[in-house]
């Protein structure tokens, strides 16, 4: 992911949000407990996974505090998501936020490569929250397409992580949402 070829991660975030937030209002309760397609979250736990990245992100652009992989937040509501959300888009949107370097589980990139991961992870996740809910599990294309270009360079990495399973192949005439789910190991 090179900086020149980079979209803006305010906007791509802000567009994975207001995805992922439809998605996560419309979790009944009774639908909790249920299992994702990422076998070690309930639906409960995986909202709260979309709730803390957020939240590691503002740290991250305010205290220069790395994000430390699997914490959740307390509070797995569409109410903490917003706040949550809107937290990181101030904190993003202060001068020069997203131009501030730092060591991620990922490596050293600025806040704004960052950014862009917690949008695809958002993106990637809203899919999951959709599909163990019985939701549409429709991406927005665009964000398909640069959470594809954000994860792909990295997939191999994150497997080895933990963050995604086995690759999952696709034909190559697959659409792009499908292409990001196998290289996310998730079958579209």
């Amino acid at each position: 992911m090179t900086q020149q070829a980079m979209p803006n991660p305010i906007e791509i975030y802000e567009a994975a949000v207001k995805q992922a937030r439809k998605t996560i209002a419309a979790v009944k309760p009774s639908q909790l407990s249920q299992p994702t397609p990422c076998a070690y979250w309930t639906v409960q736990g995986l909202v709260a996974h979309m709730v803390q990245a957020p939240v590691a992100f503002a740290e991250f652009l305010e205290k220069g505090t790395p994000p430390v992989p699997g914490v959740q937040a307390r509070d797995a509501s569409a109410q903490a998501f917003d706040a949550a959300t809107a937290k990181a888009l101030a904190a993003a949107k202060a001068p020069g936020a997203l131009a501030k370097k730092a060591t991620t589980p990922a490596g050293e990139m600025t806040a704004g490569q960052f950014m862009m991961l917690v949008a695809s992870d958002l993106c990637v996740h809203t899919w999951d929250l959709a599909k163990a809910t019985g939701q549409d599990a429709k991406l927005d294309p665009k964000m398909v397409e640069t959470s594809y270009a954000v994860f792909s360079p990295i997939a191999q990495f994150a497997r080895q992580a933990g963050a995604f399973g086995p690759e999952v192949k696709v034909a190559a005439s697959a659409g792009g949402q499908d292409k990001l789910l196998g290289v996310t190991g998730r079958r579209p």
